[in-house]
């Protein structure tokens, strides 16, 4: 079982035991033996794209297709072969033009999580440390094992996940866990 590499994206006084203690809570919501754990490999510097404003508040932001080029250049040159999961606290955006009435409007969404197979991101941009930090990691991971939205607060690849008090499930329903525990058994037969 791999261990799951992960770093930090501008946070140079991070308690990294905290973030590690994040990530253990979310692999508790995984079948044993899917990861080995968590490895810390440290912090990176990467300078925003843009400058967005959020209640009177300035920010440095990221665009989500720009981060997501550099994790996976990132991962490449460190020779990782397993998923690599960045963790900033920086809002992380995408950014969508919509024509309307003879102009194109520009407007932006924050993402929260972005994870595939190889490369991914978390960000806890207005997030509270604690139980919701650790289920949006959790969420985010189960992307990267194939597990799609939920519309209706089915467990926590609920699509609103940040918005919802509550849950019906406190981790992944049946559906989620068999077809997590399917893709487990077949990379482990291999190709």
């Amino acid at each position: 079982m791999p261990l799951l590499k992960m770093l930090t994206i501008n946070e140079e006084d991070i308690d990294s035991e905290g973030v590690l203690e994040i990530i253990w809570r979310a692999l508790e919501y995984f079948p044993r033996g899917l990861w080995d754990g968590a490895e810390y490999l440290g912090n990176i510097n990467i300078r925003h794209d843009v400058k967005i404003k959020f209640k009177e508040v300035v920010y440095g932001a990221f665009i989500l297709n720009n981060l997501m080029e550099k994790i996976r250049r990132v991962r490449k040159l460190l020779g990782i072969d397993d998923l690599l999961l960045a963790i900033t606290y920086d809002p992380v955006i995408t950014v969508y033009h919509r024509f309307e009435a003879k102009k194109i409007n520009c407007f932006a969404n924050l993402i929260y999580d972005y994870v595939s197979r190889d490369a991914g991101l978390i960000s806890f941009f207005r997030v509270k440390e604690g139980e919701i930090a650790s289920k949006i990691v959790a969420h985010g991971l189960g992307h990267s094992r194939g597990l799609r939205h939920h519309l209706k607060p089915v467990d926590i690849m609920y699509e609103g996940l940040i918005e919802i008090g509550k849950l019906r499930n406190d981790g992944f329903c049946s559906d989620c866990i068999k077809k997590i525990s399917c893709d487990m058994e077949s990379s482990r037969s291999g190709p």
